[in-house]
């Protein structure tokens, strides 16, 4: 039976609210047809919804890792600019790469006077910041140019220190710079001067300055035992190299800030072929600013 344009059939007999009106569509409740989507149709939407959601989560993840990680090595290049001007202010030397920290009783340590001229108490400055050491414990900044943005310490229990207290450190001074301390000195060498001179460095180019050193005790490239002063030091060896930031062809690395000032993607400062990982080779101007 034909219907007319008002709903009615032939005979003018109106169609009822819950009849189909010949085209897929309920009509409303006030007789005219309703034009919106039926059940298949939405759930059509919501499965390719569903779909766009699966491929485009993932990429917004990645775009966000990236911008943490560009951040950080943004972070690296303005302490490599202080430190250039640091030197530049003191007949071309580098601060030391401890600190105070370094003289508790953790390594039962005399203290040492230069540890007063550490990296994280005299560059600041140089950015518009406070040192270190004028944060009162408990107030220790946890962002900012201090840490790279994915930096994220564990629960106090899981160290032999109290980050949330005591504060950490994401980026560290490599400890080679200024060799005074006998461990992991080249066999027969002589301790080094506190400070180094930035001319004397032979590879200036090649040399670690700054890094970003892992915060996770679990980690440290499988030395054996735990790792439970990650962060705890303004200066670190190899052990301490981060792994955070995963890339899917170059594996597992961290940015690294170099004594001329470039800072780039390293993953190959922990050679597993060494007896001991943390200790590099003699010779190695990757650790080591001059031979000896």
């Amino acid at each position: 039976m034909r219907r007319n344009r008002t709903g009615r059939d032939g005979a003018g007999g109106a169609l009822s609210s819950g009849e189909d009106n010949g085209r897929g569509r309920f009509p409303d409740p006030g007789g005219g047809a309703c034009d919106g989507f039926t059940l298949i149709e939405l759930l059509v939407v919501i499965v390719i919804l569903a779909v766009l959601a699966g491929v485009l989560l993932p990429t917004l993840s990645r775009a966000k890792d990236q911008a943490r990680a560009t951040q950080c090595l943004g972070h690296l290049r303005q302490w490599g600019l202080a430190a250039l001007l640091y030197a530049s202010d003191n007949d071309d030397f580098l601060p030391h790469p401890d600190d105070r920290r370094r003289d508790r009783g953790a390594f039962g340590s005399p203290t040492f006077p230069e540890h007063d001229h550490g990296w994280v108490d005299v560059l600041p400055p140089y950015l518009g910041g406070r040192a270190w050491r004028d944060f009162p414990e408990g107030q220790k900044p946890a962002s900012g140019i201090w840490h790279c943005p994915t930096a994220r310490p564990l629960a106090d229990p899981e160290y032999d220190y109290r980050p949330s207290v005591e504060g950490y450190h994401s980026y560290a001074m490599n400890s080679f710079l200024a060799h005074d301390f006998l461990y992991g000195l080249p066999w027969g060498a002589e301790l080094q001067p506190s400070f180094l001179k930035l001319t004397r460095a032979a590879a200036p180019s090649q040399t670690i300055l700054l890094f970003e050193q892992t915060l996770d005790p679990r980690q440290g490239y499988g030395q054996a035992g735990s790792f439970r002063l990650a962060g705890y030091q303004s200066a670190e060896d190899a052990r301490a190299a981060a792994e955070r930031h995963a890339r899917r062809r170059d594996g597992l690395g961290g940015n690294v800030l170099h004594l001329d000032g470039h800072v780039r993607w390293r993953n190959d400062l922990w050679d597993q072929s060494r007896p001991n990982p943390r200790i590099p080779r003699r010779g190695d101007f990757t650790w080591f600013p001059y031979p000896y």
